[in-house]
């Protein structure tokens, strides 16, 4: 692995969230068009992904979002 290889994999959460622009997200694509192993480990987290969205599907109770909405509103500990 070379250090490009290791800022990728650091970077990749952000990247697979939509969120890295810019150069270095310019250099993540660049990088993933010529390193199977990086490849690999971008379809591994996307299936990772579908896989926690697909057996996710409990929310939280209501009274315990409404705490944590008026604590983050008014800046109190819960």
């Amino acid at each position: 692995m070379d250090d490009v290889c290791g800022e990728v994999l650091r970077e990749l959460q952000v990247y697979l969230d939509g969120e890295c622009s810019g150069p270095l997200g310019d250099v993540i694509r660049a990088h993933l068009g010529d390193c199977p192993p990086c490849i690999d480990r971008v379809d591994f987290e996307r299936e990772v992904r579908v896989l926690i969205a697909s057996r996710c599907r409990d929310s939280a109770p209501t009274d315990l979002v409404q705490r944590i909405m008026g604590s983050l509103r008014f800046g109190t500990g819960a």
